[in-house]
């Protein structure tokens, strides 16, 4: 079975809501024959949204979903709710109608996040008609238990919407390519471009799919666009015939110590 994915990169005004999303609009709304679309993290600039104009803008998005007929991910967008601010991505399925949402577990201590942005907690696996896959918001790609979780519970996609500085693409591209190969399912990574880090680092997309054996599928340069792979989910019954790393990790109990404990010992 195949399916076609497809990453939008947009270019990014840190603080022109209005004009971002004009510009996600215009790129939605020319996707065709895809089953999945993904957008970024922050894809709207860095601004909150209350959780009146979030029912809006789902709303809007899931109008695009439905002409287009595709699974859409909200990527990430910062929502204040009434005690909390929190990072939060949703699903939006072909008819227009939510799914769910996915919440961002680790906000990064890098750039500030943790002194406004409540942890998240919500972390689940959505099924379409195509595939089985979750949501790794940004620095949660960094958490390895995060990625183990859901490819445990059947995933065969991660989708990993952030907004990564052009100087971190290397450091991003070994961890895709650690996260798909260590878990035997692709990974897709969605990045903004033309645009800018809170510390003014250039944000320079390189958006980028990664197959189950560590491979490179496709990397994007800095432009602005929808860039669409076709993903083949053979490659995962392939790849975990030849690494059972999966597998082998279900067969552990614990590690004590200097001792490896393996289950029914």
């Amino acid at each position: 079975m195949t399916v076609h994915v497809a990453l939008v990169q947009p270019a990014r005004d840190r603080f022109d809501r209005e004009k971002n999303i004009h510009t996600v609009a215009r790129l939605l709304q020319q996707i065709r024959d895809v089953e999945i679309v993904c957008l970024p993290e922050n894809w709207a600039g860095v601004v909150t949204f209350s959780e009146a104009e979030l029912e809006q803008m789902l709303s809007l998005l899931g109008s695009y979903a439905q002409q287009g007929h595709y699974t859409l991910l909200t990527g990430s967008l910062i929502v204040q709710r009434r005690d909390h601010t929190i990072a939060l991505g949703h699903v939006i399925g072909p008819d227009g109608t939510v799914l769910g949402h996915t919440e961002k577990i680790f906000p990064s201590n890098a750039v500030g996040e943790r002194a406004f942005l409540k942890p998240g907690e919500r972390l689940p696996v959505f099924a379409t008609g195509s595939a089985r896959f979750g949501v790794a918001i940004c620095v949660d790609l960094f958490y390895p238990e995060i990625i183990r979780s859901l490819a445990h519970r059947g995933i065969a996609v991660l989708f990993n919407p952030s907004n990564i500085p052009e100087n971190r693409i290397a450091l991003w591209r070994s961890l895709l390519c650690a996260r798909a190969a260590e878990n035997t399912i692709f990974v897709a990574f969605a990045n903004n471009t033309k645009s800018f880090y809170p510390d003014d680092r250039p944000v320079s997309g390189h958006s980028m799919v990664v197959s189950p054996r560590g491979d490179v599928l496709l990397e994007a340069d800095d432009a602005e666009g929808v860039f669409v792979v076709e993903i083949d989910f053979a490659q995962i019954t392939e790849a975990r015939k030849r690494w059972p790393y999966l597998a082998d990790s279900l067969s552990l109990e614990k590690i004590e110590g200097d001792r490896v404990v393996r289950k029914n010992e």
